[in-house]
């Protein structure tokens, strides 16, 4: 067969291929958020907040209720592509900040990840395996398609190289089947870690238990946000140029409210008020970022009030580009989570539970 007519049907097989897998293929870091109300922080500063759906090529923000544009629009929801990753802080999500089901939910997700069904178990291996094959997947195909052109030197041959043709798109093909498997991150999966994040050119470490990971993202859950030697910050109503708070700046220009937080603490903006009018926010506040939102024209400026408190434990999705595990945490009951006790209080009464069986079995 033809170099180039081989070249052509390989590069048609892989693209149909990677278009099936692309059209139903959804990352597991930013699934476990899907349908959880979250905070999409941009690096360069600004922050989106609002019920996220996770997609194949990226996810979409929407609003609790529609937002009004400086233009007079309205807006319903931010759509952040999959291209625009790497423009992304982190993906936040503040536990308490979450209604009673959405809680629920989120703590059957975390505990089915401590204690894995045999199915469960079977296909993160199959995954492991397929990351670990995947550099010899790749040299595999560019190795038969030199054989095949050494056999017919003088065949034509596309624009370009086509074996750099299908090692891009085979490459793409793997990596969207099975992640990067990390055995220095799979050896420390659902254990306290301490996290390193560049924010804006300067490294902030956080706290938390490695839940999961991908070739581009990993997924911290119960994750400390605030200096220990922090005093909590209680929900309270604070007004517009107020500074009662050091490094919080809430701004009325017209119609558009600025919450701009430069402390330590990270922040939760829980809603909105201003006399009758209410608007839900839910949104977390990292040190240096500035929350803003167009008051309707019906809003008597006089009477806005900003209900916020700092937060103590967030789950977060942090882009691999700009964060690195640095350290195993202490697992120590001082620095434990709550949502972490209970959940290994859980499988220990199970562990108790399944050894009285055995004790107290009749024996033939």
């Amino acid at each position: 067969m033809d170099a180039t007519l081989w070249t052509l049907l390989t590069l048609l097989a892989l693209a149909t291929v990677l278009a099936l897998i692309r059209s139903r293929r959804r990352d597991r870091c930013l699934r476990d958020f899907d349908g959880f109300t979250v905070t999409l922080a941009e690096q360069g500063g600004d922050l989106v907040w609002g019920r996220v759906c996770v997609y194949p090529t990226g996810i979409e923000i929407e609003y609790e209720t529609p937002v009004v544009a400086p233009a007079g629009h309205l807006e319903r929801s931010f759509i952040f592509y999959r291209d625009q990753f790497e423009a992304m802080e982190a993906l936040y999500r503040y536990a308490e900040g979450l209604t009673p089901e959405a809680q629920r939910r989120r703590e059957a997700i975390i505990a089915r990840t401590v204690n894995p069904g045999l199915w469960r178990r079977i296909g993160r291996r199959l995954r492991n395996w397929v990351g670990m094959v995947r550099d010899a997947l790749l040299e595999g195909i560019g190795l038969i398609i030199g054989a095949v052109r050494a056999r017919r030197p003088g065949a034509a041959v596309l624009s370009g190289s086509p074996e750099a043709q299908v090692r891009a798109l085979s490459s793409e093909v793997i990596g969207q089947v099975g992640n990067a498997f990390d055995p220095l991150l799979e050896a420390h999966l659902f254990r306290q870690v301490v996290v390193e994040v560049n924010r804006q050119g300067r490294t902030v470490s956080y706290c938390g238990w490695l839940k999961d990971y991908t070739s581009q993202f990993l997924e911290i859950v119960d994750a400390y946000a605030q200096p220990y030697d922090a005093a909590p910050l209680p929900l309270a109503p604070y007004r517009p140029g107020e500074a009662r708070l050091d490094g919080l700046q809430i701004r009325l220009e017209g119609r558009r409210l600025s919450v701009h937080h430069e402390g330590r603490q990270m922040l939760f903006v829980q809603k909105i008020e201003a006399g009758d009018w209410q608007q839900p926010m839910g949104c977390v506040i990292p040190p240096g970022f500035t929350a803003d939102l167009l008051l309707p024209p019906e809003v008597d400026p006089t009477q806005v009030r900003v209900w916020l408190c700092s937060v103590e434990r967030v789950d977060m999705v942090i882009p691999r580009s700009h964060a690195v595990v640095r350290h195993a945490a202490d697992g120590s009951d001082a620095y434990l989570p709550a949502l972490a006790r209970s959940v290994m209080a859980r499988l220990q009464a199970d562990r108790k539970s399944e050894s009285s069986e055995i004790t107290t079995a009749p024996t033939s």
